[in-house]
Parts: structure tokens; sequence; C-alpha cells
């Protein structure tokens, strides 16, 4: 990691921001390791009567810190593992390489081109997938670093807060079906606002399942923007959540008991989804007619 550091992309632009995901991976699980360590020990050790505890708390505070901290990176890694481009991320170009060595040529005494140097040798970094079902959240990204989750992360500082801002909008749109009544402008503004967030998107449909986002398609009421924050928000929501063929048909159930199926047949047909939705997808008749009964 240092000889990246001192050689990498990093070294040749002060500005540059980036994620491994891979790295960041290993990291997360490593500080989530020494979580479990440090509240095992203190729940095993508790402080004698009449000992100080001062030194009990500190520990405390710092399984603290790195709880808090888990958030933030599991956010961070969220970002950077659904959004592969890196934001169209150009890493800028560096000196020529010296073949074989990944490092750039060096000339030794006299002008002569020095012996290769081998790079450091690094053990593999574990992928070990941290989403569960088939998205695209779950397997490290193989391009190299991403751009998005180095710096903004969206609207939300971690991924308690974006999944709580998303259980409150699912419960708004809940009340709102089952009143008949026009979805809440703030939850279409919020909608809009996270549809590419992979936390708030995968809770809010979690909650929702296919019928409630075949719901709040009919509730979009033909309008374009909507149908757009609809269809980014349910591609992104599939790197969290399964939807899988059962998924889908029972949204497009729902939908055709709404009288919009042929919208979501075209939400289906040009969303960005996960990998195994994907395949899903190619499952499904999607033909814009009712089916029969």
């Amino acid at each position: 990691m240092t000889a990246q550091m001192r050689t990498g992309p990093a070294a040749r632009d002060p500005n540059f921001r980036g994620i491994d995901p891979p790295a960041l991976d290993r990291l997360i699980k490593q500080m989530q390791d020494a979580q479990n360590a440090i509240r095992g020990w203190l729940n095993g050790h508790r402080p004698p009567a009449g000992v100080s505890a001062a030194g009990y708390r500190q520990a405390d505070e710092v399984a603290q810190w790195v709880g808090n901290q888990l958030g933030m990176l599991s956010r961070r890694y969220g970002y950077a593992m659904t959004h592969p481009d890196g934001g169209s991320m150009r890493p800028p170009s560096g000196p020529a390489q010296a073949p074989e060595t990944g490092r750039a040529p060096v000339e030794a005494a006299g002008g002569a081109p020095a012996a290769p140097v081998a790079p450091p040798r690094r053990d593999p970094v574990a992928e070990a997938p941290r989403a569960p079902g088939a998205g695209r959240a779950g397997t490290p990204a193989p391009g190299g670093p991403a751009s998005r989750g180095a710096g903004d992360i969206g609207s939300h500082p971690d991924r308690r807060t974006a999944e709580k801002a998303a259980e409150a909008d699912a419960r708004a749109l809940r009340a709102a079906f089952a009143d008949d009544a026009a979805v809440p402008a703030a939850v279409w503004a919020r909608l809009k606002a996270d549809a590419d967030d992979p936390d708030y998107t995968a809770r809010l449909y979690e909650r929702l399942g296919p019928a409630g986002a075949a719901r709040l398609l009919a509730g979009a009421e033909g309008d374009e923007a909507r149908l757009r924050v609809v269809r980014e928000s349910l591609g992104m929501a599939s790197n969290g959540v399964r939807v899988d063929a059962g998924w889908l048909r029972a949204f497009l159930a729902e939908a055709g008991r709404a009288d919009v199926r042929p919208v979501a047949v075209r939400v289906i047909a040009g969303a960005d989804w996960s990998a195994g939705t994907r395949e899903a997808v190619r499952e499904l008749d999607l033909t814009t007619s009712r089916p029969a009964s």
C-alpha cells in the first residue's frame, strides 16, 4: 500500500481521489473484527468495585468510534461498488513504465539503465461480498479505483441515516396508498435526490416490495421525469435487494391491476439492473398487453 501511494496516481496528482473496493472491503472487515474483539473483552472484564473505570471507558469510546466509522465506510464502499465507472474518473497518466516491474525506468550512473527492481510482494486481498443477493454490489469491482464514495456520498452521512430516510418515505407511501391519495411531493423530491443512492433505494424498495413499487409507478401518473426517477432508483436498488424473476412478475401483475403494465414494461426494459436482475429480465414475457387470467 505504501509503495502504491508513492508511485500510483495520487503521487502524480494532489487532487486525485479514489477508492480501491477490494482494499476497502478488507479494511471494513478488519475494523469489524477489531470492534468485536474490544466489545468481547469489555463484556468479559468488567472493572471490579473500587477500581478506576477510566481505562474501561476509554476502550468503550474506541469501540464506539470504530462503529461510527463503519457506517461511513460501508456507505463509501456501497457507492464505489454501485458506480464502478468511477464517475468517469481517469487517473492522470504517469511516466513510462519499465517492462515487467510496474516502475518507472531509473538511470544508473553514467546514463545506463539500472537493473529492474521487482515490485514489493503484496498478499492478495480477500474479495468477500458484502451485499445480499446477486446484485452488482456483491463483488468488488475489478476495474481499479472508483471516485464515487471517495468524496461526495449523497444526502446522508452514513448507511443508517439513509436507511432511516427510506423507511420514513416508505411509511408515507403506504399511508398514501391506503388512502388512495397522491404520492407526497416530499417523497418525490427525496426520491429524485437519492435515486442513485444504494442504501436509500435498497431500503425503500425492500419496504415497498413489488406491489408497492408498482403503486409508486402508478403514482407517477405518466410524468416522464417521475418515471425516470422510478426507473433509476429501481435499477440502483437491485444491487442491494434481490429483484429476481418472481419479484418482477409480481411487479408486473400489480402494475396490470393498476392499469400501468405498459409503463412497467418500459421501466423494466430501460432500468440499469444488477447482473442478477438482468438475467431475471431475460426470463420474462415483456409484452405490454395484460396477461390472460
